[in-house]
Order: C-alpha cells, then structure tokens, then sequence
C-alpha cells in the first residue's frame, strides 16, 4: 500500500503550537517508512515523492485535544502525573475510489519515560496507533516489506 499523508490540521480552541503541525506530520511520514509496513509513503504535495500509483490512502486529521503536561511532574511524581496527552481524528481515505476506508479517534499519551519522557512521544505513540489501527483493518503489511 501506497500512503499520502496530508498536514494534520488543528481545531479551533486547541492550544497546539502551529510549527509542532508541521513536526507531527513529518514525524508520521517518518515513522511509517521506518515501519516497513508500507510500499511508499510521503507528504502530500511534496514533489519528491515522484509518480505515486493511483491505488494509495490519503491519511489527514484534525487535532482536537492537546495538552503538553509537565515532563518535570512526569519525573519527579510518576503514576500519570503530567501527561502529556494528543488526540486526533484521523480519516483514511482509498484515493482510487474515494471512499472513507477507516475513520477514528487515537491518541498519544506520554506518561512516563526516561527523565519524565518528552512531548515528542506523544507524536511517536500517534504513528504507533495509526500503524496497529491500519493493521489490523488489512491496510498496511503484518509483515515487515524490504
């Protein structure tokens, strides 16, 4: 499978810094390659993404909760303290027949880590779901692809 993710976009009210949009998408396309689990994935719009096959998933998302926690609470309290906690609804779209192919809410949620964790797992922990979510409904590769 062929996956075109398109900037996330963020709901209106939800605090989530403009230029962290752009790090969580790219963290996405990045996450997804390192999966293997996929034949190409790329950045909406970006142009080195060459001639991609008509059969690919358009993958967008609003954020519609954000809240960056305290690293400083996860490390020094622990038991949940802090989180930092993500949401998203994604949408998975078959760009050949234009239909929704899987629509839900994920989130990212750093509770713990070394030294408290950073806000950026939260990023990570939303590709994970995304990938386990795209898994299981057979649209990405139980296997690891070359």
């Amino acid at each position: 499978m062929t996956v075109e993710i398109e900037q996330f976009t963020v709901r209106d009210g939800v605090e989530f810094p403009a230029e962290d949009v752009e790090k969580l998408t790219r963290s996405l396309v990045e996450n997804f390659n390192r999966s293997k689990r996929f034949e190409k994935v790329f950045l909406s719009g970006d142009p080195a993404a060459g001639e991609a096959p008509a059969r690919r998933l358009k993958i967008s998302g609003e954020i519609v909760k954000y809240d960056k926690g305290s690293q400083a609470a996860r490390y020094l309290i622990g038991l949940g303290a802090g989180k930092t906690k993500l949401i998203a609804d994604v949408k998975f779209v078959d760009l050949e027949t234009g239909d929704v192919v899987l629509q839900e809410t994920v989130d990212g949620v750093v509770s713990a880590g070394l030294f408290g964790g950073s806000k950026g797992g939260a990023k990570d922990n939303l590709s994970s779901d995304l990938i386990k979510s795209m898994t299981k409904k057979g649209l990405a590769s139980k296997k690891r692809l070359k």
